[in-house]
């Protein structure tokens, strides 16, 4: 059943979900979760349960229920409950070891977090795939998968998800092909170019008036999600396949970041005192108190949350609860629940508002731009201020769409991306990459350089750098730089590149200020032979969403792929 149904899978940092469709069918399918507490959503709370031996319990909302019925501290304490744990990948130095927090303190590697989350996902879409095919029993070597992360991601957090993907059982290291990284960005725009104007929200689009399909039709699309804001900006070309037209530009400014600015202000409302205390012994009943604030984002004006008893209890130890909200505009207390005025849930937005309009501003200022249209999409882009500020903000220079279901644009599009993953024909460079290379010493130019001397006493330049691809350059998704090479010692077995990146368009050395250093690559060398060729022809493929690597020997043409580590220590 080879290629017979295509999986896309959204590992959100609030929410996760997946949906799938089957080769011989139009229809692109989801599960609906949280039917037996009363809901049902396209999506499942992104946290996962341990039990104290580190056995993995639940995932989503039955990870939630199961954790918030152990309301005792002691019971609580035992379990290791990570929710929000995503962006725990960006903006950091990653390796295979790295470990998190659990809201019992304790530590567990977050490989073994996320392969587990992602295991789940995996045996529950098998199933239920299994329930919409006659009883046709599908593994997982049977499925193309598709998992997205934010565009904004390092090479190194990419990595990471296919090494947990792989570890999950979606895919084999022999079988690497099946699983596709999508950008979610990417993924969001292939969706929304299809959608009729019923998809849109109400007055979006009129009647039968549909996003234009015409060869140099521009989008940006904006990516709100609950950890980050993704913004990429395509180009409808020839065939309807897209061209990026401005690298992706994103911040870590998502709807957690309005979460977070929701805890500070309980903390300064009832003191840390108190906040502290509820917040160590009551966590279960915090996990509920933010959920249900989480729903309160969508809203304008005035909202109220439900205040937790042991909030309440603990606060009325040092005064009457009424006491907390005098002369407090922001907020007042009304029969168990907070009153949040819609002036203080605005302010709670600001610094993800900000964020989005100034990241949009950028990219508008550009010349070469001239963009019809804006799409918004993910959960956080259904939030009434992120929707209004965009609209009014942006709205008299480009059509502003936001499909009704924006949340799931991403997933869905995902599906489209892994049956056609060339429909990004070409990307922009966000960094300039290379390589660390050594050249034989010149005193005008190596000049204060770091020596290497061979075993013959050549003396070379050993922090040379190669330019592969510069910064903002075009490279199509199939596109392969090279670089050939001759080892610096006769007897040499292997060579070993490292890999940087830089802001710098015109870098010379690796260790110029601003140079990074972001993986290795090693290469076997030929069977050493007298006279012999002893060259290596390295190709690098930079235009897809992940970067992939062949080594050829001129000699004899024998062709390795080789490994892109971006995860060493």
């Amino acid at each position: 059943m080879s290629d017979s149904v295509f999986i896309a899978v959204d590992f959100g940092t609030a929410f996760s979900g997946y949906c799938f469709k089957i080769a011989v069918s139009e229809q692109v399918r989801q599960p609906k979760w949280g039917k037996e507490y009363g809901l049902e959503t396209p999506k499942t709370p992104t946290c996962i349960l341990f039990d104290e031996n580190e056995k993995f319990l639940e995932f989503g909302y039955d990870a939630v229920m199961t954790y918030n019925r152990h309301t005792k501290k002691d019971e609580a304490k035992k379990l290791y409950l990570f929710d929000n744990f995503k962006m725990e990948l960006y903006g950091k130095e990653l390796h295979r070891d790295i470990t998190l927090t659990a809201k019992n303190g304790k530590q567990m590697k977050a490989m073994k977090i996320f392969s587990e989350s992602l295991r789940f996902m995996k045996d529950h879409a098998l199933e239920i795939i299994g329930e919409h095919t006659s009883g046709v029993k599908y593994s997982a070597s049977d499925a193309t998968w598709i998992l997205t992360v934010p565009a904004i991601w390092s090479a190194a957090a990419k990595q990471f998800m296919r090494e947990a993907a792989t570890e999950a059982g979606l895919v084999t290291e022999s079988e690497p092909d099946r699983l596709t990284v999508a950008l979610e960005p990417e993924a969001a725009s292939v969706w929304c170019r299809q959608l009729p104007s019923e998809g849109f929200m109400e007055g979006d689009l009129r009647g039968s008036e549909k996003i234009k399909e015409v060869t140099g039709t521009q989008y940006m699309v904006v990516d709100c999600g609950g950890g980050t804001i993704d913004i990429t900006v395509h180009e409808v070309v020839e065939g309807g396949c897209l061209k990026e037209l401005h690298r992706v530009s994103g911040s870590d400014m998502g709807g957690q970041t309005v979460d977070k600015n929701f805890k500070t202000f309980l903390r300064e409302l009832f003191s840390e005192e108190v906040f502290d205390e509820f917040e160590e012994n009551h966590p279960s009943e915090l996990q509920r108190l933010m959920y249900e604030f989480s729903i309160c984002k969508r809203c304008k004006g005035n909202v109220f949350v439900q205040c937790p008893i042991n909030l309440k209890e603990i606060a009325t130890r040092y005064k009457v609860i009424e006491n907390y909200f005098d002369g407090n505009n922001d907020a007042a207390w009304d029969e168990g629940q907070i009153l949040l005025s819609g002036e203080k849930l605005k302010s709670l937005h600001d610094d993800s508002l900000r964020s989005i309009e100034s990241l949009i501003t950028d990219i508008l200022k550009k010349p070469n731009l001239n963009i019809d249209y804006i799409f918004l999409v993910g959960g956080f882009a259904l939030s009434a201020y992120v929707n209004s500020l965009v609209r009014e903000k942006f709205g008299g220079r480009c059509k502003v769409v936001c499909p009704a279901d924006a949340q799931m644009a991403v997933l869905r599009g995902a599906v489209t991306f892994g049956m056609i993953p060339n429909v990004v024909l070409s990307r922009i460079s966000r960094f300039t990459y290379g390589i660390g290379i050594a050249h034989l010493f010149d005193e005008t130019k190596h000049k204060g350089k770091r020596k290497y001397v061979t075993k013959e006493g050549k003396v070379f330049c050993d922090v040379c750098f190669h330019c592969l691809v510069k910064k903002d350059e075009s490279v199509l998704f199939d596109e392969v730089r090279e670089y050939v090479f001759s080892p610096a010692e006769r007897d040499q077995r292997a060579a070993c590149f490292r890999f940087y990146y830089t802001e710098s368009k015109t870098p010379e050395f690796t260790d110029e200020p601003g140079m990074t250093k972001i993986g290795s690559l090693t290469v076997s060398m030929p069977v050493i032979e007298e006279g012999s060729s002893r060259s290596v022809k390295l190709k690098i493929k930079f235009g897809f969403t992940e970067m992939q690597a062949t080594a050829t020997d001129v000699d004899s043409g024998e062709t390795s792929s080789v490994k892109l580590d971006f995860l060493s220590k």
